[in-house]
């Protein structure tokens, strides 16, 4: 039997200890494949985190079992990253979504991070934190990136209704992002449902 997930959602700013495992976890994800990411580089979500939780539409949403962390995920208005303006500005061409986001740019979230633990994963935690980041959010669109090179995450993303838009180029790096997006009523109304895929 499964330990049960506790859910926990900030808004504007959390507490130190909950960014220090945050953080930990953030690294253990991000440093495994198909990531490959530096440690030193993943450490600094410690600093720029709460920054971007504490812009418009910040929210944080962790979650755990018997007081562990297992999972989290971030996310912050549009108009408040400007990576991710530019992202999309490069997608906007080829896609109504990417341009209407860029008129309208307070009208759409970005989920700027999301993670589970590796024991963790195939519970159906990753869409919990995400339902709970998008309950009762107002903005009319969703935009989540990842790796290209990460498969299985991309698949796991259109499964929950996420539509890829395109790929970008990552600076200084030989690896792209793909961009893929839902409207967010929709996207949280799917992701509320439990999946009969998952088990425990």
């Amino acid at each position: 039997m499964t330990n049960p997930v506790a859910l926990e959602s900030f808004s504007g700013s959390a507490p130190d200890a909950v960014w220090d495992d945050v953080t930990a976890l953030f690294v253990e994800a991000f440093t495994a494949e198909p990531y490959l990411e530096d440690a030193l580089d993943l450490g600094t979500i410690r600093q720029w985190g709460p920054e971007h939780l504490g812009h418009r539409g910040g929210r944080l949403v962790t979650a755990s079992t018997d007081g562990r962390l297992v999972g989290f995920a971030l996310a912050h208005g549009l108009d408040a990253d400007p990576a991710w303006l530019g992202i999309l500005a490069q997608l906007a061409e080829g896609s109504d979504a990417a341009s209407a986001a860029l008129a309208q740019p307070d009208d759409a979230v970005v989920v700027h991070e999301l993670a589970v633990t590796a024991s963790e994963r195939g519970r159906g935690i990753g869409r919990q934190c995400l339902a709970a980041l998008l309950q009762d959010r107002t903005e009319a669109q969703t935009f989540i990136g990842v790796y290209e090179r990460a498969t299985a995450v991309a698949a796991m993303y259109r499964h929950w209704g996420l539509d890829e838009i395109g790929r970008v180029p990552m600076p200084g790096d030989a690896i792209a992002l793909r961009v893929l997006t839902a409207p967010t009523a929709e996207l949280a109304a799917e992701l509320s449902v439990p999946d009969p895929e998952v088990g425990g």
